[in-house]
């Protein structure tokens, strides 16, 4: 009796030998460097994966997390143990996201993450300021050039669909627009106008920032310009500034009080004799 439950012990322990599963294979995924982006351009990310065990596509899946949502990720075999995840994706807000790649082995369960951060910027545009030296007391009108040839046919966009969301929303800090026009010439432009007294202008500044939106396929993006400027301060000097309408500062002319005619007379009087060699 003794001899049959040591038969049936040493049985076990070959059962238990033989379901125990060896060591999971390392699986690894490296996500890559930190990126910088601008609104509205797709970012593709092509991560690296390995996997010590003969790598199966079959068996693995990988998905991104974008920071603003999740998608599904290709995965290409590059080899015995290497393979490439794809994934591409277009951020409409500017800001620094945190980028997750997963790679998950279905077979057994085991999954590889790494993360990169992706910094978005708005689209860039032309901006040309007139005039470009800025008085700080001045009440005239100043005008922004801001050229779109080039943003609305950024890469990635059909420019046939991308238009300006909103031109009079354009903003230089807190101050909008009072007048808008368009011109068609090189490949089109904005024309803003804005009340200098509307501009929180400081002497010394060196440039101006305008940021409005555009509108494209996947939505509206912000898009901002730098214009250079010269903005100064008269000060509280004698020769008092004026604006002249244009921007620019003119100085104001002081004109002696004029004399009655007949101070004008005996001072004339005067000096003829003067000349003449006779007392007045």
């Amino acid at each position: 009796m003794k001899r049959d439950t040591a038969i049936h012990v040493f049985s076990l322990f070959i059962a238990l030998a033989v379901v125990v599963p060896a060591a999971q294979a390392a699986l690894t995924v490296d996500a890559g460097g930190d990126r910088t982006a601008l609104a509205g351009e797709p970012v593709t990310i092509l991560a690296t994966c390995n996997d010590t065990d003969i790598f199966d596509a079959v068996n693995l899946s990988a998905a991104v997390d974008w920071g603003t949502g999740r998608t599904e990720a290709e995965i290409v075999p590059d080899d015995e143990q290497n393979g490439t995840v794809r994934a591409t994706h277009t951020y409409l807000d500017t800001g620094t996201y945190t980028v997750a790649v997963e790679v998950k082995n279905n077979a057994t369960g085991v999954v590889a993450r790494d993360t990169l951060n992706v910094t978005v910027a708005p689209q860039t545009a032309e901006v040309k300021v007139a005039p470009r030296v800025l008085n700080q007391k001045s009440n005239g009108v100043m005008t922004v050039f801001i050229s779109i040839a080039d943003w609305l046919g950024f890469t990635g966009t059909d420019s046939a669909n991308t238009t300006v969301s909103d031109p009079s929303e354009f903003a230089i800090g807190n101050a909008t627009p009072e007048k808008v026009n368009f011109c068609m010439k090189d490949g089109g432009t904005l024309i803003l106008k804005y009340r200098q007294q509307d501009l929180d202008l400081a002497a010394g500044d060196g440039n101006l920032t305008v940021t409005g939106g555009a509108v494209t396929d996947n939505g509206s993006i912000p898009v901002a310009g730098t214009g250079a400027v010269s903005v100064i301060n008269p000060g509280n000097g004698k020769e008092a500034k004026f604006d002249n309408g244009d921007g620019h500062a003119r100085t104001a002319m002081v004109k002696e009080k004029v004399k009655n005619p007949k101070e004008l007379r005996e001072g004339q009087q005067k000096s003829n004799g003067k000349a003449n060699g006779r007392a007045p």
